[in-house]
């Protein structure tokens, strides 16, 4: 839950806040993904354009009309815990559900379908080639994986830091902005100041 109402872009910037923090988790824990949801609920002040506009209308916990929350999810081509792979895809998730006219109150994010990067390595991967693709497919999955490795190893790092000297003690540019609320979060507990 918000402090206050956001509009679209502000709530990006929280979005993608979250979903960095999420891939650095993963990391730490050791498991990926291919699958991310989006849940997004507006505030009570988007109630009355939904309603000029003919959308649908909910009530929320309180019994006010809001309007009906946003959700979706979005599969990745192959499990990870690249932060780069991840934010992408949850940034073309979010322009595709949300709604931009409506002030967002709520917001979650959240990662499916997630095993031990140690078992994923067990199964066999098998994926259909042609005569004509396979240097070229060879090529690319070389390239692919050296830049996944890569940013696995800065995640790793970052993550190294934030348990030594605190969550807030490396962030990253977008947590600055204005509207940014990562290192709010950082300081809480539970979702409650510390």
């Amino acid at each position: 839950m918000l402090q206050k109402p956001y509009n679209y872009e502000d709530a990006k910037l929280i979005i993608k806040e979250m979903t960095d923090e999420l891939s650095l988790e993963l990391v730490d824990r050791g498991i990926i993904t291919n699958q991310l949801v989006l849940d997004i609920g507006y505030d009570i002040v988007s109630a009355d354009s939904a309603v000029s506009r003919g959308n649908d209308i909910k009530s929320d916990r309180y019994g006010r009309n809001v309007p009906k929350p946003a959700h979706g999810s979005i599969n990745l081509k192959e499990h990870t815990s690249s932060g780069r792979v991840i934010i992408n895809a949850m940034m073309e998730l979010y322009d595709r559900i949300v709604n931009k006219s409506y002030y967002i109150r709520r917001m979650s994010v959240t990662a499916n379908h997630v095993i031990f990067e140690t078992e994923y390595k067990k199964q066999e991967q098998y994926k259909q080639l042609d005569l004509f693709s396979y240097m070229e497919f060879e090529e690319n999955e070389k390239n692919k994986k050296a830049e996944e490795e890569k940013d696995k190893d800065m995640q790793k790092a970052v993550l190294k830091v934030k348990k030594k000297y605190g969550k807030n003690s490396l962030v990253k540019g977008m947590s600055l902005l204005e509207n940014a609320t990562a290192m709010d979060r950082n300081k809480q507990i539970g979702g409650h100041k510390a």
